[in-house]
């Protein structure tokens, strides 16, 4: 079990709702998933909403705000944040409308094979997003501003959380990842990025399987942006390639690339520094927070990816 993901009890939010938002509140009901809030719907009277709770901090909740008030459309549907605040001095909750459809996730492969070109142009309307009045690479804040100053600083820096900030020992030391493994892995990445372009597009940074909603015939949602950054396109169709254990997202994304006439250069060393990033990156989430199996089955895919390639 996750010691990052918030855990509270059912009857302290429903209470928090009665009595700060309606007292109507009818279908309460927790949703499964994710790895940092705790999420549950609910309706009043016709009108159906989400909120999530979290232990840790707003800030994505405050980028879910940040990404309805600039990025949404006709072609890119995100659900409207209605408030953000405090339940207690520990948990911090977000209420937000609710979607139709469901995850992604709870559909087959066969279900998903006629979204992918909808899933795809979703996509493609995420990457071209005008985003030159921001500044930065990788994640951005709640006013928009990326973090780093470029984008091989970005890729680079998925080391500093494992190597221990400010003084706090690593977790190499306080916990299961490996570095003999994890060496490995970040020398060959660090090789790779110099395939990688300067060009800033909007990248959602966690695009698929949880996070996007769908009736069966569209998109109907895309929620949860804290992870979105600023970088290379291609970073999405990596995280959807490396988590996904039944569709070959690299080539079927290609294949849809050309049929536009687009040529996308340098696409699999791309590819593979960000599949490389991406491992790393949850390597050390989950031993943080002692997720011993999913480190195993991203240890796994890491070592696959390097034999390989």
């Amino acid at each position: 079990m996750s010691t990052h993901k918030t855990t509270v009890d059912e009857k302290v939010v429903l209470d928090f709702l009665q009595e700060n938002f309606s007292n109507q509140i009818s279908n309460f009901e927790v949703i499964v998933g994710g790895e940092g809030s705790q999420a549950y719907s609910f309706n009043v009277l016709a009108d159906q909403y989400v909120i999530r709770i979290n232990k840790h901090w707003t800030r994505g909740f405050k980028k879910d705000e940040y990404a309805f008030t600039h990025f949404v459309s006709p072609s890119l549907p995100i659900p409207k944040v209605i408030k953000i605040g405090k339940i207690n001095e520990n948990l911090r909750f977000c209420i937000s409308q609710k979607v139709g459809g469901k995850i992604l996730n709870e559909f087959s492969s066969g279900e998903l094979v006629p979204l992918l070109p909808q899933l795809f142009q979703v996509l493609d309307t995420i990457h071209t997003i005008d985003i030159s009045q921001t500044t930065g690479y990788g994640k951005w804040d709640a006013e928009g501003v990326g973090e780093k100053t470029s984008w091989k600083e970005y890729i680079l820096s998925v080391d500093t959380f494992a190597k221990g900030e400010d003084g706090k020992p690593s977790l190499f030391e306080t916990t299961f990842l490996e570095k003999d493994f994890w060496d490995k892995t970040y020398t060959r990445l660090a090789d790779l990025v110099k395939y990688c372009p300067k060009e800033r597009f909007l990248v959602h940074g966690d695009y698929g399987f949880n996070n996007v909603l769908s009736d069966g015939n569209k998109i109907t949602g895309v929620i949860d942006w804290e992870g979105s950054i600023y970088g290379d396109f291609l970073f999405d169709i990596a995280w959807l390639s490396f988590w996904s254990y039944n569709l070959d997202y690299q080539n079927l994304y290609l294949e849809y690339s050309k049929n536009k006439g687009v040529e996308i250069q340098n696409f699999n060393e791309r590819m593979l520094c960000y599949k490389l990033h991406i491992g790393l990156g949850s390597c050390s989430f989950f031993a943080y927070s002692g997720q011993e199996e999913k480190y195993r089955k991203a240890k796994d895919a890491i070592e696959k990816l390097l034999n390989l390639n």
